[in-house]
């Protein structure tokens, strides 16, 4: 998940958001990992 993160660096937030959701719909636990190393809540992905 961290390199995910760093990655993804300075990607805009809404960059951010879509992949989280992209992540999400294939493994709900993979997206969540990658939504906690970026620091960003699920509450903010949009489905």
């Amino acid at each position: 998940f961290e390199n995910t993160a760093r990655a993804m660096g300075d990607a805009p937030r809404e960059i951010k958001l879509r992949h989280i959701g992209n992540c999400m719909k294939a493994d709900p636990a993979y997206g969540k990992g990658v939504a906690d190393a970026l620091g960003i809540p699920l509450s903010e992905v949009p489905k």
